[in-house]
């Protein structure tokens, strides 16, 4: 029994130490610049086809090593080393993207979602949009900045919510700079995305009650995806 009530406790503290905590630096006076992590080895995983769509979707990430731990994950066949960057269901992708790219079904060419170094943790189809109006539109969730000016990028940094078409072109940002991503959700019968951020209004370095949250929208029809913002409160 006391064997047992240890390994719980250990548990729940490997869990606390990997909790995600955002942060934010409002420290002009520092700055960062993000490179690649040249000791990362990158890989691609098997392109992803989304029904009613002729794109094939490529999640590139890193090829990830675990510790030698009794709580460590392990891959099937490949010991501590795992070669797959992505989770796909349906019209979502998740995983840890260093890039994505696209192809047409006619093509061999390849093209990337964006030349700037960012992590991508999500991708979502609308398919409740493209059955409704024939638009087609991805919805990412992404790290594109070094909040916490600590020189990497990793889940401390802040999650931002952007749009793209299914080719992936015409990358936007939805929520403001340095706001972290909340919730979003899509209203088929208005057409429109709406989504709730959290802004560090109060400059404490992270997200609290005190803290701003930001009511938005886009209309999906409009061309030029005007964020708009309302006052539900």
């Amino acid at each position: 029994m006391k064997r047992a009530l240890i390994t719980f406790c250990l548990i729940l503290c490997i869990m606390s130490c990997e909790e995600k905590s955002q942060t934010i630096s409002h420290d002009a006076s520092i700055t960062t610049k993000i490179k690649k992590d040249s000791s990362k080895m990158e890989i691609a995983d098997l392109p992803i086809l989304i029904d009613s769509t002729d794109y094939l979707i490529h999640p590139i990430g890193y090829i990830t090593e675990y510790n030698k731990s009794r709580f460590s994950s392990y891959s099937k066949g490949s010991g501590r080393t795992s070669y797959s960057v992505s989770h796909h269901n349906n019209f979502s992708i998740s995983g840890e993207f260093s890039a994505i790219k696209f192809q047409h079904l006619n093509s061999e060419k390849l093209t990337t979602l964006t030349d700037e170094i960012m992590e991508i943790t999500s991708i979502r189809f609308l398919e409740n949009i493209r059955a409704k109006t024939g638009l087609q539109f991805l919805v990412y969730t992404i790290r594109d900045a070094d909040t916490n000016k600590d020189s990497k990028l990793n889940f401390n940094d802040v999650e931002t919510l952007y749009i793209s078409t299914i080719e992936g072109k015409n990358l936007k940002k939805l929520t403001p700079e340095l706001a972290q991503i909340v919730d979003w959700n899509v209203i088929p019968q208005l057409n429109r995305l709406y989504f709730k951020s959290i802004s560090d209004t109060n400059k404490n370095g992270e997200f609290d009650k005190k803290d701003k949250v930001n009511y938005q929208y886009v209309n999906l029809e409009d061309d030029a995806l005007k964020v708009i913002s309302y006052h539900p409160l």
